[in-house]
């Protein structure tokens, strides 16, 4: 959906209902105001794109989001750049409160908070003043919508900056985030104290339960099949639920999902190619922020991308004419050697020897190298991969060098590893969310590639979670299995021995201590890698101490984790500026 060019003054506006008893009446119709803004169902719909378009502003899946936030949590990424201090910190589990990053995600994520409130607000005064009887099915849409996208901007600043996890019944009094429903028309109302953890989930599970009343029965095709329907609601509530230690009300709500949706997990090669922008919702995808190439915007800066720079940060690195390396964006970050590890993949550094057909008395290119990847390295990788004997999700998540390939300049470049990395590292790339078909300036640094919010692989694994937490292993480890089935390019619903696991602690192809023998854990981790929701898994599970261990340092330092580092630092400015809000715990 295109953003139309929403205006941080929409607020305001509403806001200046409280300033309308002036000795005079100096009101220019022209002018937007409370009085004429929302006045038509097209002003509404507009105020609508502008909360979907926060959800990928730059501090958000514009650009921020995966390599500046949670990648360097939970550690799915190691450093090609580390001159920037402030990235060196947020890998190393160190951010500070003045941290650039996650200041602006928390900008932005309490921007989608105020657009909502907006049009909520908006609403109000539309079916007051202007709406008549024919209005009310496309506003109850609108609504809906308004609450999901709410509840879905609090789900970041909660998970992020919230003090703790709701754990055990446990944590639910611990800081959250300050709770503002209402559009702010005097300072005071802007100088709140933050809520409970609890209170704030159960605003986003308020949100969410009344956008399922109003979004009942509703799905959408077409041009608005990107838009929030009647399933997505459900399965962020009970994706809520499951956060919010809620597991009874998780079970039932994500098992409505499975049995009434129509959605299932889609075949092997459709998932491994639906992240580079093809297969956009397709059987699998529930929720996907719907992305687009904008060629007259350069990346997310200012508020009319339509796309997202995130590739331009994890953009692979190829093979150039001259045979040497080339990034196809910034090339910034890469997959971090213990990922490999984990998927099964542990062969060593792959070493160049020299190229026996090497034509000395021509230029070095890339069809006369003087150095070649050793073929018996490259033979048992094929091998590997051929006989899965490492999880085939690695090759969906990463690029190999050598063995896998992008199109740069109308020629296909193998992969190599990553530029100005020491050679002692894999320095493997990213494939989620990177353009594949040329470098990431080709597409105007506004990758297009849709970003599967929520699909139904992680309701199965939430629902597995609930069976289990519910006192029904056998049951929850068939939904594991389903997904580990497709991984394997087998039939979800279908038994396979050798592949299935056969119980909740049988081993896994990690060999560490934290998911060796957790297949609910590993699955989670593997089957969403590259798409953001580990860190929130680590924090829920309280992991984080052990995850550090294995992944020990980054190319920026050695990795430090203190039970403190689960919630981020509320940014110094919100400090300066809100006289009621206090600093998470370890930052003071």
């Amino acid at each position: 959906m295109k953003n139309r060019s929403i205006i941080f003054l929409i607020p305001l506006l509403i806001a200046m209902s409280a300033c309308q008893n002036s000795f005079l009446d100096t009101a220019d119709p022209r002018t937007l105001n409370s009085d004429n803004f929302p006045s038509t169902m097209e002003h509404l719909d507009l105020m609508l794109n502008g909360i979907y378009a926060n959800q990928h502003s730059f501090g958000l899946f514009g650009h921020n989001m995966l390599s500046k936030n949670s990648y360097c949590f939970d550690h799915t990424q190691d450093q090609g750049w580390t001159a920037f201090q402030f990235w060196n910190d947020l890998n190393q589990n160190n951010a500070q409160p003045n941290n650039e990053f996650m200041n602006e995600t928390w900008r932005d994520a309490w921007k989608g908070v105020q657009r909502s409130n907006a049009l909520i607000s908006g609403l109000a005064t539309y079916r007051e003043k202007f709406a008549s009887a024919n209005d009310e099915p496309e506003l109850k849409l609108i609504e809906g919508q308004a609450y999901y996208i709410r509840a879905w901007h609090y789900f970041y600043l909660i998970s992020f900056w919230g003090e703790d996890f709701i754990i055990n019944g446990q944590g639910g009094e611990k800081l959250g985030v300050p709770l503002i429903t209402e559009v702010a028309s005097e300072l005071d109302q802007t100088q709140l104290p933050r809520a409970s953890v609890r209170q704030i989930w159960d605003l986003i599970i308020a949100d969410l339960k009344r956008s399922e009343t109003l979004l009942e029965g509703v799905t959408w095709s077409g041009n608005d099949r990107n838009r929030v329907d009647m399933w997505a609601v459900k399965s962020f509530l009970g994706k809520a639920y499951a956060f919010s230690d809620d597991w009874a009300n998780a079970e039932i709500t994500l098992k409505s999902v499975i049995d009434g949706s129509g959605k299932s997990l889609a075949p092997f090669d459709v998932y491994n190619a639906m992240f580079n922008g093809k297969n956009e919702f397709n059987s699998e995808s529930i929720y996907e922020l719907n992305l687009n190439v904008d060629r007259n915007t350069w990346g997310a800066w200012g508020d009319q991308s339509t796309g997202s720079s995130i590739g331009m940060v994890i953009s692979p690195c190829f093979m150039n004419n001259s045979g040497g390396a080339d990034a196809s964006g910034w090339s910034n970050v890469f997959p971090h050697d213990k990922t490999l590890e984990r998927f099964g993949f542990k062969e060593p550094v792959v070493n160049l020897i020299p190229n026996p057909a090497f034509d000395s008395n021509s230029p070095a290119s890339i069809d006369n190298q003087p150095e070649i990847p050793d073929p018996a390295y490259v033979a048992r990788s094929r091998d590997l991969r051929a006989t899965q004997q490492v999880d085939p999700r690695l090759y969906v998540g990463t690029l190999q060098p050598y063995l896998d390939s992008m199109t740069v300049d109308g020629r296909v470049r193998p992969i190599v590893p990553f530029k100005d990395v020491p050679t002692t590292f894999q320095a493997w790339s990213f494939r989620k969310y990177v353009n594949l078909e040329g470098n990431e300036y080709s597409v105007n640094v506004n990758n297009g590639s849709n970003v599967y919010w929520l699909r139904l692989a992680d309701v199965y694994l939430l629902y597995a979670e609930a069976l289990i937490r519910n006192g029904k292993s056998g049951e929850g480890l068939e939904y594991i299995n389903k997904i580990k089935r497709r991984a394997y390019g087998l039939p979800s619903d279908v038994a396979a021995p050798g592949i299935d696991y056969t119980s909740l602690t049988d081993q896994t192809n990690a060999t560490d201590p934290v998911l060796q023998n957790d297949p609910l854990k590993y699955e989670r981790w593997a089957e969403l890698y590259g798409e953001g929701h580990w860190w929130f898994d680590v924090r829920r599970w309280k992991i984080g101490a052990q995850e550090a261990t294995y992944y020990q340092s980054v190319r920026g330092g050695p990795i430090q984790f203190t039970d403190t580092d689960y919630a981020q630092p509320i940014p110094q400015s919100e400090i300066e500026a809100n006289s009621s809000m206090v600093q998470n715990p370890g930052y003071n």
